[in-house]
């Protein structure tokens, strides 16, 4: 089950994230030609192209049509990063099998779309699911004829920076103050609101060891989330650094009902009360004893949900 659960966790760190390689501002034209030169390269025969911008002069969402098939690819001025072709079946049979035997079962699923790229029978679909009123991104990766992920959470895409004049002024700030973090990358997270978080991955000594930790930012540039290394016990089968969890963040998971079945246990690994720099954030992970789903919930320090991922058990 360890191995398993490590595949799922990168799932989403890896076959979502997307490098920005090329920071060279283009043209100033809402949609510079060049980003469209790129996307007529690879398929002369798309019409009716629609962009999105996901970052100013960097980074475009891109639907069209081709014949009669309907396409969402991302582009910058130098690439196309993935391409996915919409399906007419609301999700692939096997990933409704493997969902009927899950505790996160219920809900229902929309925009199929499906990667171009993988060869049969390989395949990655990312679709939206919609759980009790909620709309999350599902990524369903099958490969090598058995499944390699099932995940979702409210995140749509992963853009990887690794200049941090792009983040806002305030978030600079904060980063340059600690002089014993160093900056290392950023992952810009853009929710299916189109909301952008960005994650900064820094770096420090402890105890000799060059230890990563990474710093949670919304749109504003405010600290919402930071990563347990800061206070990370050895042992993370010690007990959590709290003795009840904020009244806020109980009231959140007591109401919801897809966390009915799931308990976390006593113990740091599962609940944990980050700190850094006078600032506080919980961290915790809820697993379904039957199922072994779980689900991932990161609050900040007055209890309000910054992001909930959950990951499906498979056999």
């Amino acid at each position: 089950m360890r191995v398993v659960v490590l595949c799922i966790l990168c799932l989403f760190s890896i076959v979502s994230c997307n490098q920005v390689n090329q920071l060279e501002p283009v043209e100033p034209e809402p949609v510079p030609t060049i980003v469209i030169a790129q996307v007529k390269q690879w398929y002369p025969n798309a019409e009716n192209l629609v962009f999105k911008p996901l970052l100013e002069k960097l980074v475009w969402e891109v639907k069209f049509d081709q014949g009669a098939d309907k396409f969402l690819t991302l582009a910058d001025s130098t690439k196309i990063w993935e391409t996915y072709r919409y399906k007419s079946e609301v999700a692939p049979p096997r990933l409704l099998d493997l969902l009927e035997k899950s505790a996160l079962k219920g809900g229902t699923f929309s925009a199929n779309r499906e990667m171009i790229g993988f060869d049969m029978p390989d395949h990655r679909n990312r679709l939206i699911y919609n759980l009790y009123g909620t709309d999350y991104v599902f990524d369903w990766l099958y490969v090598n004829n058995r499944v390699a992920g099932a995940a979702f959470e409210p995140r749509l895409y992963s853009i990887l920076l690794n200049d941090m004049s792009l983040l806002p002024q305030n978030v600079q700030a904060f980063v340059n103050a600690d002089p014993n973090i160093k900056f290392e990358g950023i992952e810009v997270k853009v929710q299916l609101n189109y909301e952008k978080f960005y994650e900064v991955m820094v770096s420090f000594d402890k105890a000799g060891v060059k230890t990563y930790a990474y710093l949670l930012f919304n749109e504003a540039g405010d600290l919402k989330w930071f990563s347990r290394a800061f206070n990370e016990p050895e042992d993370l089968s010690s007990p959590p650094n709290f003795d009840k969890l904020p009244e806020a963040i109980q009231q959140y998971i007591d109401a919801s009902p897809e966390l009915a079945s799931f308990t976390s246990q006593p113990i740091a690994g599962m609940q944990w009360m980050g700190e850094y720099r006078g600032s506080k954030c919980y961290i915790l992970r809820y697993m379904n004893n039957t199922t072994f789903d779980s689900c991932d919930l990161q609050f900040d320090a007055d209890g309000k949900l910054v992001n909930k991922s959950y990951f499906i058990y498979f056999q």
